[in-house]
C-alpha cells in the first residue's frame, strides 16, 4: 500500500495542536494543585490595596512593607487585578488565575511571533513545541508576581510582532498596532518594556535602508511615549527621573560571556532534548545569516543581565526548530550518503522517523512538565508562615520592625520575606522587594548584603551584618528548620511565638 502523503498544512496544524492541547494544560494546573499565589505577589497584593483605597487614582507612595517605596511600577496589571477583586474574585484567586490564564496566552502569540521572524510554519510549530513545553520557561510567569510578568510578555510579543511587520509591510495599521501594544508593554512591566526596545531597535538596525523604515520607527516611538506619558509623566513629578534610573540599576550591568554560555549550556529537562537541538540550530542560524535572531536573543547578556533570560525564553525554542528541522535531517543523509543534502519540507513531512521522533519529545516534555507542576505547587507560602503573620499582625505593635532569618540566601524569590508586610502588615528590614525604586545605586549592594545575612548561623555574624547594613529592628522572625534558636536565646532575647516552624524573638 502506498504511504499517505502529509502535506505541510495538515503536519504543521498536528504539532502546532499537540503544542497548544500540552502547553495549555501544564500551564494550567499548578494553580489548582498549589492552591495558593505561587512564590511571589504580596507587593502587587498590597499595591492593588492602596489603589482601591485610593479610588484607582494612582497613590505618591505604596504602602508595602511602610518604606515609602515610591508607586512607580507599571500599573496595567495592578488595575486588570483590581477589576477582577470587583468582579468577586479573592486576592488569593485573582494572584492565582489570571498569571495562569495571561501565561497561556503567550503559547498560541509565540507561534504568531515565530511565524513572522522564521517565516515558515513548520519551524513556527516546532519551536511553538519547545517554547510550551519548557518547565524552566514559564514557571516565572505562573506565579503571583505574573500578574505583571505574564502581562508584561503577552504585549511584548504582540508589540514585537507587529513592530516587525510594520518595519517589512507598508501598512499604516500595522503602525497602529504596534503603537497600542508597545504602550501596554510599557504599562506592564518594566524589563518587558527594555526588552521590547532592544527587540526594536535590532530588527530595526538588520530591516535594510529606505525612508519608511526612518519614518516608521519615529512614528512608533513617538506614538508610544504619547500614549504612555500621562503614567510616567505623573510619576516624574512626584519623584523626579531618578526613580526610574533607579529601577533599571537593579539588574547586573556587566558584560557576562560566562552568563550566556550557562544559559546555552542550560538543562531544563533530564533528557536535554531542547538543549541539544537549539545548540544545534545555532551555527544553522549563522549559517542562514540570521543575525538579527542572534543579536536580538544574545544582546541582553551584555545589557542587562537580569532581564536577558527573558530574551532567552523568545529564541532558544526557535534555534531548536532549526537544529530538529534542518540540522538534524541533514546529520542522518550525512550518515547515509556521506553527501551534506538538506532536504525539501515537502520531503521532511514524510519522513516518519522524523515524525515519531517528534511526536515522542512532545509527549516526553509533556511528562516532564506535569512532573514539574508538582514541584512547583511547593512553592507557595508556608501554612505555618501564615500562621505566625496573623499572630504577628494581631498581637504586636503597629510600629514593630522585623528582620526575617529563613536561612534562604536567594531574598528576592524567598515568599515569607515578599508576603510579610503584605499579611503582618509590619515592616521588615529584610524584605527587598520594591526597593528598586528606592535605593537607586545601591540595591545590588543591599541584595548582596541580605544574602550575606540569610547566611549568617552564630550571633557574631548577624550583629556584624545588621550593624553594617544599618538595620533598626525590635523583632526577629526565625525560621527554625534552618536557623538555631538558641544563639538568640543565649544573646537574651526570649520567644514570644512558636508554632514549631517559626519562632518570633524579642
Amino acid at each position: 500500500m502506498k504511504p499517505r502523503h502529509v502535506d505541510e498544512n495538515e503536519w504543521t496544524w498536528t504539532i502546532l495542536g499537540l503544542a497548544l492541547l500540552f502547553g495549555i494544560f501544564v500551564r494550567f494546573i499548578p494553580g489548582p494543585l498549589a492552591g495558593l499565589p505561587i512564590n511571589d505577589g504580596g507587593m502587587f497584593a498590597v499595591m492593588i490595596r492602596d489603589l482601591k483605597a485610593n479610588q484607582f487614582a494612582l497613590p505618591v507612595f505604596t504602602s508595602y512593607n511602610h518604606a515609602e517605596i515610591p508607586f512607580a511600577y507599571p500599573p496595567l496589571g495592578l488595575y486588570l487585578g483590581g477589576f477582577f477583586e470587583l468582579l468577586g474574585l479573592s486576592e488569593f484567586q485573582m494572584l492565582i488565575w489570571l498569571p495562569a490564564f495571561l501565561t497561556i496566552a503567550t503559547v498560541p502569540l509565540f507561534y504568531l511571533l515565530a511565524l513572522e521572524l522564521l517565516g515558515n510554519r513548520p519551524r513556527a510549530a516546532v519551536a511553538t513545541v519547545f517554547f510550551a513545553l519548557a518547565p524552566g520557561n514559564y514557571v516565572w510567569y505562573l506565579m503571583g508576581g505574573g500578574l505583571t510578568r505574564a502581562l508584561g510578555a503577552v504585549f511584548f510579543i504582540l508589540g514585537l510582532y507587529f513592530v516587525h511587520r510594520a518595519y517589512h509591510e507598508s501598512d499604516w495599521r500595522l503602525v497602529i498596532y504596534a503603537i497600542l501594544c508597545c504602550a501596554l508593554t510599557i504599562l506592564s512591566h518594566p524589563q518587558a518594556a527594555w526588552l521590547l526596545v532592544i527587540g526594536c531597535a535590532v530588527f530595526w538596525l538588520f530591516s535594510g535602508i529606505s525612508p519608511r523604515l526612518f519614518r516608521t520607527p519615529v512614528l512608533i516611538a513617538s506614538g508610544t511615549l504619547l500614549l504612555t506619558m500621562p503614567w510616567w509623566a505623573m510619576v516624574i513629578s512626584r519623584h523626579g527621573a531618578d526613580v526610574f534610573l533607579s529601577a533599571s540599576q537593579s539588574g547586573d550591568l556587566n558584560v557576562s560571556v560566562s552568563a550566556l554560555i550557562t544559559s546555552l549550556l542550560a538543562r531544563q529537562t533530564i533528557l536535554p532534548f531542547a538543549t541539544l537541538f537549539w545548540l544545534l540550530g545555532l551555527p544553522w542560524a549563522i549559517y542562514k545569516r540570521r543575525y538579527d535572531l542572534l543579536v536580538w536573543g544574545f544582546l541582553p547578556y551584555f545589557i542587562d543581565q537580569r532581564s536577558s533570560p527573558l530574551a532567552s525564553v523568545f529564541l532558544y525554542p526557535m534555534l531548536a526548530a532549526y537544529g530538529l528541522m534542518d540540522v538534524v535531517p541533514a546529520f542522518f543523509n550525512w550518515f547515509r550518503t556521506r553527501k551534506w543534502i538538506v532536504e525539501p519540507d515537502e520531503v521532511l513531512f514524510n519522513r516518519r522517523g522524523l515524525s515519531m521522533g517528534l511526536l515522542g519529545i512532545v509527549f516526553y516534555l509533556s511528562l516532564e512538565c506535569f512532573v514539574h507542576a508538582y514541584v512547583i505547587r511547593n512553592l507557595t507560602l508556608p501554612y505555618p508562615s501564615q500562621d505566625m503573620m496573623a499572630w504577628v499582625r494581631q498581637n504586636t505593635p503597629p510600629e514593630s520592625k522585623f528582620i526575617i532569618l529563613t536561612g534562604q540566601e536567594e531574598v528576592m524569590t524567598d515568599p515569607v520575606q515578599e508576603w510579610f508586610p503584605a499579611m503582618a502588615d509590619r515592616h521588615s528590614e529584610t524584605t527587598l522587594q520594591g526597593m528598586e525604586w528606592a535605593l537607586q545605586g545601591e540595591f545590588n549592594t543591599r541584595w548582596a548584603q541580605l544574602t550575606v545575612l540569610q547566611a549568617c548561623r552564630d550571633m557574631s555574624c548577624l550583629n556584624a551584618w545588621t550593624k553594617t547594613m544599618d538595620m533598626q529592628f525590635t523583632h526577629v522572625v526565625v525560621d527554625l528548620s534552618k536557623i538555631p534558636v538558641d544563639m538568640f536565646l543565649s544573646a537574651g532575647y526570649s520567644v514570644i511565638f512558636d508554632n514549631g516552624r517559626y519562632a518570633v524573638l524579642k
